[in-house]
């Protein structure tokens, strides 16, 4: 089933999920209306807010300040105002930087410059014609689970769409983990544990 990729063509998908009838562009004081906003809004919330995707990463260069606060950490950060999850920090060589620490809502380490990682809660208002298939699906059956007891009052239909939808959020998790770098694999070289395992009894 395609959908608009708008906010008013995700909420129509999700109503016909339903079994409600659509909306029109003009429409923004009905009930239906009122019920398919607020689903829209919980189900970004709750979708982007909770799960790590490509599409709700971002990675941005800061410059912190001098401060007195620690002694080990001469460098203060004010974080992102979008920021939502830290995933990690690179210094301006690109490599993993990890000797820092958190207070006061601020960001303390010994570099002056710093590149952030982190999630952040998209608005799909202004960038929904950007968001895969396989997220948009992912949230109108966030939305259509959500408010099908309130629309058309059938449980039935209700745990049909939330079993759907946690098929999803799994199908989501796995095409955004193919996505990844490929991880190292284990063998008796990079293992302590099997090395240890093989060599059990010997002297």
């Amino acid at each position: 089933m395609a959908t608009e990729t708008n906010k008013l063509g995700i909420m129509n998908s999700a109503l016909r999920m339903v079994g409600s009838f659509h909306i029109e562009a003009s429409d923004v004081t009905s009930t239906t209306y009122e019920i398919a906003n607020k689903a829209y809004e919980q189900a970004v919330d709750e979708v982007f807010g909770e799960n790590i995707f490509n599409f709700n990463t971002k990675r941005v260069s800061l410059t912190g300040v001098v401060s007195t606060e620690f002694s080990q950490h001469k460098y203060e950060f004010t974080l992102p105002s979008d920021l939502n999850l830290f995933l990690y920090v690179e210094d301006a060589s690109d490599y993993v930087y990890t000797d820092y620490r958190f207070a006061n809502g601020k960001f303390y380490c010994s570099e002056p410059t710093l590149k952030f990682t982190y999630s952040y809660l998209p608005s799909l208002d202004t960038n929904a014609s950007t968001l895969p298939p396989f997220l948009l699906r992912l949230v109108t059956l966030h939305m259509a689970q959500n408010m099908c007891i309130e629309l058309a009052g059938s449980e039935n239909r209700h745990e049909i769409l939330h079993k759907q939808y946690v098929l999803a959020l799994r199908r989501a998790r796995t095409l955004e983990g193919r996505q990844s770098a490929p991880q190292t694999y284990i063998n008796d070289d990079n293992s302590q544990f099997l090395s240890a395992h093989s060599r059990y009894g010997t002297v």
